[in-house]
């Protein structure tokens, strides 16, 4: 049974790139409680599977076994790309058939963030929170308000990631010298070496390194062409 429950984690790791909650793990491997997936994980972390966090989440452990991405087909959206065409104009055809490719290879590299950051008991928001500090430059600080132009989600998300990352001693509150009132979230020494330790798994990983094997010509088109995209989408009003 042990087995089982940790193929059917590893697969749904492998997809989602998280180890799901207590109730998340009875659901997926089909118990009636918590309790007893809870004694399950026990099994698990005694064989290295999973490791807890130092917040005590669920991390995978050193034995656990990290999947690539399963290989996609075209078949399907060759499939599509035919229905589309019988169904729609040319142009439109053209249109979703872009936007599908984005979206997929987008939410595969979601996936491979989820799953590096999940090495370090994070999640990929709260790395892009930590990476969005380094950018900054020394001394690595900012207003927590100045975080939120940063990501697609409420001040209350990033006040969220905020209190965790303050918990696992990986930023640190501190002064504003500008404004005696303020307080600003200072990435730490810590905070620093998961940084350089996350950037060494991302030199062997195909979801970060892709761009580099592509020929140079077409890295410049690509590049060319998103920016171009980009534009054209900022570009339109928002009550259309």
């Amino acid at each position: 049974m042990i087995d089982a429950c940790r193929a059917a984690l590893e697969a749904h790791h492998a997809r989602h790139g998280t180890i799901p909650s207590m109730a998340g793990l009875a659901r997926l491997w089909g118990y009636a409680s918590k309790s007893s997936a809870a004694r399950r994980v026990g099994e698990l972390v005694e064989a290295g599977v999973l490791a807890w966090s130092a917040d005590r989440r669920l991390r995978p452990g050193p034995a656990f076994h990290s999947s690539p991405l399963p290989p996609t087909s075209d078949a399907g959206l060759d499939e599509a790309m035919e229905r589309w065409s019988t169904g729609y104009d040319g142009e439109l055809t053209r249109a979703y058939m872009m936007t599908v490719r984005l979206l997929r290879l987008a939410r595969s590299i979601e996936i491979g963030l989820a799953r590096t950051a999940a090495s370090e008991g994070l999640t990929a928001g709260e790395v892009l929170v930590l990476d969005t500090l380094f950018r900054t430059g020394p001394p690595h600080r900012l207003a927590p308000t100045a975080l939120k132009k940063h990501f697609v989600i409420s001040l209350a998300g990033v006040a969220k990631r905020l209190e965790r990352l303050l918990a696992l001693g990986l930023i640190e509150r501190v002064p504003n010298p500008d404004d005696r009132r303020g307080m600003l979230v200072q990435l730490t020494q810590n905070g620093i070496a998961l940084l350089r330790r996350l950037v060494e798994l991302d030199r062997h990983s195909s979801h970060i390194m892709w761009p580099t094997a592509l020929p140079e010509q077409d890295y410049r088109v690509m590049l060319d062409a998103l920016q171009a995209a980009q534009a054209l989408i900022d570009a339109e009003p928002e009550d259309q």
